[in-house]
C-alpha cells in the first residue's frame, strides 16, 4: 500500500527539505522538492531511523538470559520508543549452549520483527586482562571452526563479532569470518598497534566501544586504541552517554576520524529505561547508581541505561554539531561499515522508508519500519 507524506521537512544526506514523499511496498519510492501547501505535517520533522550495532537489552529484558520471544520483543518495543528502527542483538561471552540457545531465539524473533538486521557476538574470543563484564570462564581460542559453528547456530544471523586480535588463530578466524560475510571489530584486548594492523589487513573493520575495556593510549607503547585513531580504515563505536568516554574526548574521537567513522551505540543493559538499582548483565549482578552501571562485586563498569535518541541528542551538544552529522553517526555510519547502506541508514529514494517524525520539541512522536508505522 502506497503512503504519501506532504511537504515535510525532512533530514536528507545532504541536509533538512522540505519535501513529498512516495512509499511503496516498504521503500521510497520518490521524494521530491515540495511544491504542495498542504499543512498536516506542519511542525513536524522526519530523520532517519537511528540504527544500534551493540546493545544487550533494556526495560528488564537482556538478550542473554530472555526465555522466550514474547521477552526479546519487549526489548524491541523498548527500541522503537526510542527511535531505533535497525539493531544488533548483542549477546555476552557465556556458555556455548547459552549462546546457541539464545541464537536460536532471536533467529526466532527475527522472522517476524524486521527491526533485526542481525547478531552482534561480543565474544567469546576475548582476553582475559580486559574482560570488563564478560565471563572468563568462557573465554575461548579463536578457530576459523569454531566461528563457522557459530555462524551456523545463527543460521547467518551472524553479522558482527567482537575479537582480540593479540590471541592465538584471530587472524585465520578474521580472514574465515569476513570471508563469510560477517564484520569482524576489535575488542575487549590488550592487543599492540601491530596486533592491531594485522588484524585490519585480516579484514577487521571495527573497533568495539572505543577506549573501553582495550589497552589505552602510551606514547612508547603504541597499543590497539593508538591504531583505532591512526587507521582511517577503522570505523570506532562510541557509548554516546558521557559516562564511558568523556564528552570532551567523544569530540577529540570525532575530530580525529572525522564525521563518517563514528559510530554512535548504547551498548544498553536490561537497566536501560528503568530507575536506578539492582540488575543483571547476563547471570552478573549489577549495580546502576545515576546512569552508571557497574559490577556489583568489583565495582568495573559494565554497559549503559542510554537509548538511542538520547545517544543522538548527546553527540549533537558533546560535539557542536548538526543534526545531519549527528544522523550520520547515530545511522548511516553503522549501515556503511555493516555493507547495508543500500537500504538503510539515510532517507533516500529505493532505501526501506525507516524512519521517525519529531515534534517542534524534538519528541518522537512515530516511528516506521518497512513504512509501517511502528509507534
Amino acid at each position: 500500500m502506497k503512503k504519501e507524506f506532504k511537504n515535510i521537512k525532512t533530514l536528507l544526506e545532504n541536509g533538512y527539505k522540505a519535501v513529498d514523499l512516495v512509499i511503496d511496498d516498504g521503500k521510497f519510492s520518490s521524494i521530491s522538492e515540495s511544491k504542495s501547501s498542504d499543512k498536516t505535517y506542519e511542525g513536524k520533522i522526519m530523520i532517519p531511523g537511528f540504527i544500534d550495532e551493540h546493545t544487550h537489552g533494556g526495560d528488564g529484558y537482556d538478550f542473554s538470559t530472555c526465555k522466550s520471544v514474547e521477552e526479546m520483543e519487549k526489548i524491541l518495543s523498548f527500541y522503537v520508543k526510542h527511535g531505533v528502527t535497525s539493531v544488533l542483538p548483542t549477546l555476552l561471552t557465556e556458555r556455548d549452549e547459552v549462546v546457541f540457545r539464545q541464537l536460536e531465539l532471536i533467529y526466532e524473533t527475527s522472522k517476524k520483527n524486521p527491526i533485526i538486521k542481525g547478531v552482534h557476538l561480543e565474544g567469546p574470543f576475548l582476553c582475559k586482562e580486559f574482560k570488563g563484564a564478560q565471563l572468563e570462564s568462557c573465554l575461548q581460542k579463536p578457530t576459523p571452526e569454531k566461528a563457522k559453528i557459530f555462524i551456523e547456530k545463527s543460521h547467518n544471523l551472524l553479522k558482527l563479532m567482537t575479537i582480540a586480535p593479540e590471541n592465538e588463530g584471530s587472524e585465520e578466524t578474521i580472514e574465515y569470518l569476513t570471508k563469510h560475510g560477517v564484520k569482524v571489530a576489535l575488542g575487549h584486548s590488550a592487543a599492540t598497534f601491530d596486533d592491531a594492523t594485522r588484524a585490519l589487513k585480516a579484514g577487521a573493520t571495527d573497533i568495539t566501544h572505543t577506549f573501553n575495556a582495550s589497552k589505552g593510549i602510551h606514547q612508547h607503547f603504541p597499543s590497539i586504541t593508538s591504531a583505532a585513531l591512526y587507521y582511517d580504515d577503522f570505523y570506532c563505536e562510541v557509548i554516546l552517554d558521557g559516562i564511558h568516554v568523556n564528552r570532551e574526548m567523544v569530540e577529540w574521537i570525532r575530530k580525529i576520524k572525522g564525521n563518517n567513522k563514528v559510530i554512535g551505540i548504547t551498548d544498553s543493559l536490561m537497566a536501560a529505561g528503568l530507575p536506578d538499582g539492582n540488575y543483571f548483565i547476563g547471570e552478573t549482578p549489577i549495580t546502576v547508581k545515576n546512569h552508571d552501571c557497574v559490577i556489583t562485586e568489583t565495582g568495573v563498569r559494565a554497559g549503559s541505561t542510554l537509548d538511542m535518541k538520547r545517544a543522538f541528542d548527546n553527540v549533537k551538544e558533546f560535539c557542536s554539531i548538526d543534526d545531519s552529522t549527528a544522523s550520520q553517526i547515530c545511522s548511516l555510519n553503522c549501515a556503511k561499515m555493516l555493507g547495508i547502506d543500500e537500504q538503510v541508514g539515510s532517507i533516500k529514494e529505493g532505501k526501506n522508508a525507516d524512519f521517525i517524525i519529531l515534534n517542534e520539541k524534538y519528541e518522537i512522536e512515530e516511528v516506521y519500519i518497512y513504512g509501517e508505522k511502528v509507534l
